[in-house]
């Protein structure tokens, strides 16, 4: 149930506990739920497309009901309690997927997933930020922008407190390079990060992986203390101690895709005793039923498909049990009398319109999370700007003062062009990890609804646009300009820049639109690699483009080389008049017949000038364009 005004949130701030456990009880029940797989299976010896489908059912006829307090599924690697928890909560793709999941009596809405709590297996938090930072930045992406900021930071304070998150509360998360807070404090700090909103549903995927005994421990007392005061807990678990299952209200067993057990927790051993199943006295319950759902396999086979038929054989032969006992008809008994109750209000709530949100508050807040990552960890801005600082100088030393003869003038001009338009384009290969680095994070926040893809797309590139790309232009505009000796007037600096300038962008546009397309960073740098060598090479500089078979010629239609060096050349090389020697005033050569001559470009009137500023602006654009389309169309189920 999400909060949909400040006054409603304001209450339940400041309300006894026992005024929030009324209002935030809510019971989820899901009926005939089958879920299958669908792969394909692909030839490996040819070269034909992938047609054979493969289909692998995961779940089985499940029905149960989770009412407000601790409810586990349980059951074996594989066997499909994951897979339930992300139907439950709204996260896996519809194909595959038949059965129906209710709330208070309704149906899902397309919005549900954004307004209850999923907390991922794995920690996705900010490393750079602080534990408190992290709560205030949910707080305020998700929460309405008719709430006052007070109000946020009271939200904030008292999840911190719930948790049990005081002495942490201003320890960054840390990263691979920071040490930071412990595992259990990462665990909590991303349950406080759904906390937030103050769901009346919390779902938790393995909420103790990765965590060692004690803190597991802690980490579920915390999440039992929260169920007691009127949230529905679900989660899934794979083999937690005695003290951790003794927390559990509910539990439903699953085994190869089947419901063996739902039910109380404290009558799953009587009921697994009274089928002969017993029980030995110090044996921790949640390893005796993996035991049991397991099956016979502890005598030796290699044979991994005889093995899983076993598995699928006992799943079979406890579910045939199951439904035939009497806690299987107090289970149904309960759907029903769920299924007929009336609507009552919190039901109602459930449909009301999400909180009102700014987009532009979305962009600033998401904006200023990015640019703190970069305070943190300037080591990226800092290192952009001192290798463009000394890369221009080299250029600039190597072409210094350039002369302005017909021989080693023209050349060296064309020669620095050239360099400065491969620096350019080479030292952008920095933008590849900008949507990579953070992919899990995105995913899994525009998943829970913290923000739009277009307003994280949009405080991306402001955030790296310019630190990384519109100040360093800047700066190695102005010392290759001025060192090299090109013409010294300021409209022709102004276009220098701005070719510059484009030509960068453009050419973090490409890593954009990789970074967003591709997972593998290594995949990614290759790629871009390939895609500069290919418009390096039919730059014009290197390689006659007239002379190369037709085939392969339209690629000069998509090198920013070409377009880039065009404007440059043109440039610097209209209206110098170049001269037979350095011995010499006699200067009877235009620019132009170099344009014309040696650098083969037409140019006529200013538009041949000003129709390659249009090209690579209309590169930039669709590059954008399709990046933004490509984080539009990231799979964000599972």
């Amino acid at each position: 149930m999400n909060l949909n005004n400040g006054q409603t949130l304001q209450r339940l701030v400041t309300n006894d506990e026992n005024t929030l456990k009324d209002s935030q009880a809510s019971t989820i029940t899901f009926h005939s739920i089958n879920y299958t797989l669908h792969t394909q299976k692909c030839c490996n010896a040819c070269s034909l497309p992938c047609i054979k489908k493969k289909h692998k059912q995961i779940l089985y006829d499940i029905n149960g009901i989770f009412k407000p307090g601790m409810n586990a599924i349980l059951g074996p690697t594989g066997s499909g309690k994951s897979s339930l928890l992300d139907i439950l909560a709204d996260r896996k793709a519809r194909y595959g997927l038949d059965g129906q999941v209710l709330m208070n009596g309704q149906i899902q809405t397309k919005d549900f997933k954004y307004r209850v709590g999923y907390v991922v297996q794995e920690d996705i938090l900010s490393g750079t930020l602080t534990v408190r930072e992290n709560l205030r930045f949910s707080a305020n992406v998700r929460l309405s922008k008719n709430i006052s900021h007070e109000t946020k930071t009271t939200i904030v304070e008292r999840v911190i407190e719930q948790l049990g998150l005081e002495t942490c509360a201003d320890t960054r998360v840390g990263t691979e390079f920071l040490r930071g807070i412990s595992g259990g404090e990462k665990k909590r700090t991303n349950i406080g990060m759904e906390l937030v909103l103050s769901p009346s549903v919390l779902f938790l995927d393995e909420p103790t992986t990765g965590l060692d005994s004690s803190t597991a421990r802690n980490v579920m007392e915390y999440l039992h203390q929260l169920s007691r005061r009127g949230r529905t807990i679900i989660f899934s678990i794979h083999q937690p101690r005695y003290h951790i299952f003794k927390l559990f209200d509910t539990l439903f067993i699953v085994a190869a895709g089947y419901c063996v057990y739902h039910g109380p927790t404290n009558a799953v051993l009587p009921y697994f005793s009274s089928m002969g199943y017993v029980c030995e006295e110090h044996d921790n319950p949640a390893d005796f039923l993996l035991d049991i759902t397991q099956g016979d396999s502890s005598r030796e086979n290699n044979n991994q498909h005889n093995l899983n038929n076993v598995h699928e054989q006992n799943a079979l032969h406890l579910h045939d049990l199951y439904i035939k006992s009497n806690i299987y008809a107090s289970i149904q008994q309960e759907l029903t009398n769920e299924n007929n109750r009336k609507i009552t209000t919190t039901a109602i709530v459930n449909h009301e319109k999400l909180a009102s949100k700014s987009r532009l508050l979305e962009i600033f807040y998401v904006a200023q999370r990015t640019l703190r990552n970069v305070y943190r960890n300037p080591i990226l801005v800092t290192m952009q700007t001192i290798v463009t600082i000394i890369f221009a100088t080299l250029v600039g030393l190597i072409y210094l003062q350039v002369d302005r003869t017909e021989d080693t003038g023209v050349k060296n001009r064309m020669g620095a062009i050239f360099f400065i338009v491969t620096n350019q384009v080479m030292g952008n290969l920095s933008a590849i990890e900008l949507f990579l680095k953070e992919r899990v994070l995105f995913i899994h926040e525009n998943a829970s609804g913290y923000y739009h893809v277009s307003t994280y797309f949009i405080a991306k590139l402001l955030c790296d646009l310019i630190p990384l790309r519109i100040i360093p232009s800047i700066l190695f505009s102005a010392i290759v300009y001025f060192m090299i000796g090109f013409q010294k007037t300021v409209e022709k600096f102004f276009i220098f820049y701005f070719a510059i300038f484009l030509t960068a962008i453009c050419g973090a546009a490409v890593c954009f639109f990789i970074s967003a397309s591709v997972k593998v960073f290594g995949i990614a740098n290759l790629l871009a690699a390939m895609c500069f060598v290919l418009m390096m090479v039919f730059g014009g500089f290197l390689v006659e483009v007239s002379s190369v078979i037709k085939y392969l010629s339209w690629i000069k239609w998509v090198s920013l080389f070409r377009y880039s060096m065009n404007i440059i050349t043109i440039n610097e090389f209209n209206g110098l008049q170049l001269c037979l020697n350095n011995n010499t005033n006699i200067c009877p050569i235009d620019g132009i017949d170099i344009i014309h001559n040696v650098a083969h470009i037409e140019y006529e009137t200013e538009w041949d000038l000003w129709k390659n500023f249009v090209a690579l602006g209309s590169m930039t654009t669709i590059l954008f364009l399709l990046t933004y389309i490509q984080l539009f169309r990231m799979k964000k189920t599972k």
